[in-house]
C-alpha cells in the first residue's frame, strides 16, 4: 500500500542512505578574567542602584508620614480653636440677650443715663382728624 508523500526506506539504486554526520556540540567559551570582572562590577552596580533606590523610597515614605502627622496635629489644633470660638460666641449671644431685655434697658437708662420714666398723665396720643373712622372729639386720650 502506497502512501502519498512517503519516502522509500532505501536510497537511489537500492542502497540505504547514510545518516548525515552531526556537528559536535560547541565547547563552552572560556571567558577572560576581565569579562568576569566586568560581570561582577555590573552586578555590584545593580546592587548599589537597588540599595540607593530602596533608601530613597524609605526616605520619601518617612517624609510623607511625618508630613501627614504634622497636618493631623494642625487639624486637631484648629478643631480645638473652633470649639473655643463657638463657646465664646454662645457667651456673647447670651450677653446680647441679657442686655436687650426690657428690665435691663430700663435699669441702664436710669443708672447710666439718669433718665426717669414719665408719668402716664404726661403722655398723650394725637389723633388724625381727617382719617376715616377717626373720632373728632378731643377728649379721647389713650
Amino acid at each position: 500500500m502506497a502512501v502519498i508523500g512517503a519516502r522509500p526506506a532505501t536510497g537511489i539504486l537500492g542502497r540505504r542512505a547514510r545518516p548525515r554526520p552531526t556537528r559536535p556540540a560547541p565547547r563552552p567559551r572560556v571567558r577572560h578574567v576581565g569579562a568576569l570582572r566586568r560581570q561582577r562590577q555590573a552586578s555590584v552596580a545593580g546592587l548599589i542602584t537597588t540599595i540607593v533606590a530602596a533608601a530613597a523610597l524609605a526616605f520619601f515614605y518617612l517624609s510623607q508620614s511625618s508630613n501627614v502627622t504634622a497636618v493631623g496635629y494642625q487639624i486637631d489644633s484648629l478643631r480645638a480653636q473652633i470649639q473655643t470660638l463657638q463657646a465664646q460666641q454662645e457667651r456673647l449671644v447670651m450677653q446680647i440677650g441679657a442686655a436687650s431685655a426690657p428690665s435691663t434697658v430700663l435699669q441702664r437708662a436710669a443708672d447710666d443715663l439718669h433718665l426717669v420714666p414719665l408719668s402716664q398723665s404726661a403722655v398723650s396720643f394725637a389723633t388724625s382728624s381727617g382719617a376715616p373712622g377717626a373720632s373728632p372729639s378731643p377728649d379721647t386720650a389713650h
